[in-house]
C-alpha cells in the first residue's frame, strides 16, 4: 500500500500538484488572517480586494449574467487590454514560501495589482497555496452588472480542491466532485435550495491533453449525475494541475446574512459536529510510513476506525448537500420582504478548513462577544491524538455539513428538527453575550484540538 501511496504522490507531482501540501493544515487554502493582514499593506491600487465567503449581485428578470474570465501570470503580469467591469470574482495559486508571509504575499499582490488601471472590487477571492513556483496563477472572473427589473438575488463566489485524495489518481473523478461540491455547499448555506438554478464556470488544469481529456470528462459526469448547468471554459493553459471553480445561483428570498440585526441573547449553534478533516490527513500519513500504523493503533486509533473515518469525511466533501439549501431557504423572508427574527435565521457563516476559528470570523461580522460552552468535535479521539502529536495544526477542520447558524431560539429548534430529518447532527454550542465588541470565549478546553496555540491564544484574547 505504502509503494501505491508514494507512486500516486510521484504522478501528482510529474503534472506540478500538490498532493501532500494539505496534510497538516488540512486545506490547501492561504491562511485567511494572512491575506487579510498581507491586504492592510497594499496602498494606491486600482483593484480592491476585501475577501468574503461569497459576493452578491441581483438577478435582473429575465437576463443572463456575463462572465468574462481572464488568466494572469501572478509574477509577471502582462495586461493587454482591461475588460471594462467593475466588479469580479478572483482565484489566486501562490507559491507557498509567499503564502506563509503576510509582507511577501502584499509585495506579490501589489506588483500583480500595479497593472491595473480600472477599478476593480473583488469580494469572493479564493487564495490557493503551491509547491512549484511556476504554477501560480491569477483569474479574474468578470460579472457584467445589468439594467432591469431586480426579482432576486445571484450569489457569487468561487473555489478549488483543498484536500487531495492521494489514494486515487490525478485522473480519477473523486478531484472535480470535491472542487464542485465546495462550491454547492455555501450556495445551499446562502438558501439557493434550487439546483436547477446553479451555473458553473470550471477552473481547470493539467500539462498533458489526455489529462485535460480526462477532467472534462469528469465535469461533465458530474454535472450530469446532478442535473446541473456548465458553462463550456477551456484549461487555464498554465501547465499545472488544478480543480476549482467559479459558481453562481439565483433565489428569490432575502439572505440569510443579517450580521447588523445579530441581538444578545440570541443562540449559536453548528449544523454537525466540528472536525473530521484531520481523519484524511491521518490516513495520508498512515500510508506515507510504514511504521505510522502501528503507531496509530498503539494510541487508540484502528486503522480500521481510521478507514471508515476518512471515508465518511470524503463522502461529505463530494457529495452536496442539497438538502441544506431548502431548509436554510424555507427560514428566509421572500426577495424584499423584511426579516423578522421570531421567523427567520439571522445569520450563517460556513465552517471549513477555519473550524472553531470561524467564530473569530463571525463575531467580528456581528461586532459581538460569543460564549462556546460546547465543543462538540467529530472523532474526538482522532482529534486529539492529531493535535498531541502536532500531526495536524487544527483537528477542529471541519468536513462539510458543519456550519454556523445564528438566530432566535424558538426559530433554530423548528431548524433543528429540520435538520434531522436530513442526517445532519446540529447543537447548540453558545449564545451572543454582548454586542459591541468581537470576541471569543471558550468554557471547554480547545487547546485538546488546536496544536497552533499562538493562533488559539489570539482566537481568545479578550476585546481592547
Amino acid at each position: 500500500m505504502t509503494d501505491n501511496f508514494w507512486q500516486n504522490i510521484e504522478e501528482y507531482r510529474k503534472l506540478r500538484g500538490d498532493p501532500l501540501r494539505w496534510i497538516s493544515p488540512c486545506s490547501l487554502e492561504v491562511d485567511p488572517q494572512i491575506v487579510k493582514r498581507a491586504l492592510t499593506e497594499i496602498k494606491r491600487s486600482t483593484i480592491k480586494m476585501a475577501p468574503f465567503w461569497f459576493d452578491t449581485y441581483f438577478h435582473i428578470e429575465g437576463k443572463e449574467p456575463e462572465l468574462t474570465r481572464r488568466v494572469y501570470d501572478l509574477s509577471n503580469p502582462i495586461v493587454d487590454k482591461e475588460v471594462e467591469v467593475k466588479r469580479a470574482l478572483a482565484v489566486l495559486r501562490v507559491h507557498s514560501a509567499t503564502a506563509e508571509s503576510p509582507q511577501k504575499l502584499s509585495e506579490t499582490l501589489t506588483k500583480f495589482f500595479s497593472v491595473f488601471k480600472t477599478k476593480v472590487a473583488i469580494a469572493s477571492a479564493a487564495v490557493a497555496t503551491t509547491e512549484h513556483q511556476n504554477a501560480q496563477f491569477a483569474l479574474l472572473d468578470y460579472i457584467e452588472l445589468r439594467r432591469g427589473i431586480k426579482d432576486g438575488y445571484m450569489p457569487a463566489l468561487s473555489s478549488f480542491e483543498q484536500i487531495t485524495d492521494v489514494t486515487k489518481g490525478p485522473e480519477d473523478e473523486i478531484h472535480i466532485k470535491v472542487a464542485m461540491t465546495d462550491a454547492i455547499e455555501r450556495l445551499n448555506l446562502l438558501g439557493c435550495g434550487n439546483s436547477a438554478a446553479f451555473k458553473f464556470f470550471p477552473i481547470y488544469d493539467a500539462p498533458a491533453e489526455e489529462m485535460l481529456d480526462k477532467i472534462r470528462t469528469n465535469l461533465d459526469a458530474f454535472m450530469s449525475r446532478y442535473n446541473l448547468v456548465m458553462e463550456d471554459y477551456s484549461s487555464l493553459k498554465r501547465g499545472s494541475l488544478f480543480y476549482g471553480t467559479s459558481a453562481i445561483s439565483v433565489t428569490n428570498k432575502e439572505l440569510p446574512t443579517h450580521y447588523e440585526q445579530v441581538e444578545e441573547g440570541m443562540d449559536v449553534m453548528i449544523t454537525n459536529k466540528f472536525g473530521g478533516l484531520d481523519a484524511v490527513s491521518l490516513h495520508a500519513l498512515s500510508l506515507s510510513n510504514p511504521d505510522n500504523p502501528a503507531r496509530f493503533e498503539q494510541a487508540g486509533i484502528p486503522i480500521s476506525y481510521l478507514n471508515t473515518a476518512k471515508d465518511e469525511a470524503l463522502k461529505s466533501l463530494s457529495e452536496p448537500h442539497f438538502a441544506l439549501g431548502k431548509i436554510i431557504s424555507k427560514y428566509c423572508p421572500d426577495f424584499g420582504q423584511s426579516y423578522d427574527r421570531s421567523a427567520h435565521i439571522t445569520a450563517v457563516y460556513p465552517v471549513g478548513a477555519s473550524g472553531i476559528f470561524a467564530l473569530g470570523t463571525l463575531a467580528a461580522l456581528v461586532n459581538a462577544h460569543i460564549d462556546i460552552n460546547e465543543l462538540p468535535v467529530r472523532h474526538p479521539h482522532i482529534a486529539k491524538f492529531a493535535t498531541k502529536e502536532s500531526l495536524v495544526g487544527n483537528s477542529t477542520a471541519s468536513q462539510h455539513g458543519c456550519h454556523i447558524l445564528v438566530g432566535a431560539r424558538d426559530v433554530l429548534n423548528l431548524v433543528v428538527e429540520d435538520l434531522r430529518q436530513h442526517h445532519f447532527s446540529p447543537e447548540r454550542i453558545g449564545l451572543i453575550a454582548k454586542k459591541g465588541a468581537p470576541s471569543i470565549a471558550i468554557e471547554k478546553d480547545a487547546s485538546e484540538y488546536v496544536a497552533q496555540k499562538a493562533r488559539l491564544a489570539y482566537l481568545l484574547k479578550p476585546p481592547g
